[in-house]
């Protein structure tokens, strides 16, 4: 009996490293995007794919499954097999956020998935219209202030990234707002535009073209250095010290992913992060392209889950 369990055993292991030694073989590989077409998630990783289709010589097919912060594309990714030919996106709403919004989350972010790589980092930045009688964070603050019903500002919805910029922001400054969650940051940058709302956090590549043309003003930056995609920008941390929200995207496969097929799929992707192609892709979203090793993506996914888990069960926050 022991023998033959032995033999099994050995078996699985020989079938386990010649599948890895095929990988990619003639099979496409699946990249799950687990939000809907056009937005960054979409944008930067439809070069990605087609710059790993390259350098494996296999099709990278993107499939787009938003829905549910994310959540229904992400538990598609964890139901993969784990053999290289299913890998996803995943970012700070997904793996750190989304997790703790949800009832049920179908999901473990900790132990549902295999990370593969960072690809990117990028910082909210704090608009008000060029109306607002605040030109810097020291203005807004007093402004806020003297309205103890509360500025209000705009976000992409409940338990968006931007909403809980502004959570932390007011738990760092004990002041008072009033959300406003719209289906998306358009319709709110449209309505602090026309003065419906007061203030609101928006990626970088959302807001460059207001800025430029005077319609909206920038306040601050969520990282707590210049963001060299917006150097104009001061870090709050500046003026609320301690202030910092920094979001990420990576690449994950489900769980138990074979190592070899790891370490391939990151030296992969690290080496197509760093050319100036992509720098320059990634640098159009407002994001920094980041290299890095699937210890530290993990570690990251760690760290960011723990801090969201606090926030939101602090300020009470559910899903929509």
């Amino acid at each position: 009996m022991i023998r033959n369990l032995i033999a099994a055993s050995l078996l699985a292991g020989l079938a386990l490293t010649a599948a890895t030694q095929e990988w990619p073989g003639q099979q496409p590989v699946k990249y799950i995007v687990p939000f809907p077409p056009g937005g960054a998630t979409d944008i930067i990783s439809r070069p990605l794919a087609d710059k790993l289709r390259e350098r494996l010589g296999q099709a990278v097919v993107i499939e787009n499954i938003g829905g549910a912060g994310a959540s229904i594309g992400t538990a598609r990714l964890k139901q993969a097999a784990a053999n290289g030919y299913t890998i996803g996106l995943g970012n700070s709403a997904s793996h750190t956020i989304t997790p703790h919004l949800l009832a049920k989350p179908p999901y473990d972010p900790l132990a549902d998935f295999t990370p593969i790589a960072m690809l990117t980092e990028y910082a909210n930045v704090l608009v008000v219209s060029a109306q607002s009688p605040a030109h810097d964070m020291k203005g807004f603050l007093a402004l806020a202030k003297d309205k103890p019903e509360g500025l209000s500002y705009g976000s992409a919805g409940n338990g968006s990234s931007n909403h809980l910029s502004a959570v932390v922001l007011a738990q760092a400054t004990k002041l008072k707002f009033t959300h406003v969650p719209y289906k998306g940051n358009s319709a709110a940058i449209t309505d602090l535009m026309g003065g419906q709302i007061d203030w609101m956090f928006a990626t970088i590549s959302e807001v460059r073209p207001f800025l430029a043309s005077g319609k909206l003003r920038v306040l601050g930056v969520s990282s707590k250095a210049r963001d060299p995609l917006m150097p104009e920008a001061a870090p709050i941390a500046d003026t609320v010290p301690g202030y910092e929200v920094v979001g990420f995207m990576g690449l994950f496969a489900p769980a138990k992913l074979p190592p070899a097929i790891t370490a391939r799929l990151n030296t992969e992707v690290n080496a197509i992060l760093t050319a100036p192609d992509m720098v320059e892709r990634f640098a159009a979203q407002g994001m920094r392209a980041r290299t890095g090793t699937p210890e530290e993506l993990a570690a990251r996914v760690r760290q960011d889950n723990a801090r969201w888990k606090a926030i939101v069960a602090a300020a009470g926050i559910k899903a929509e």
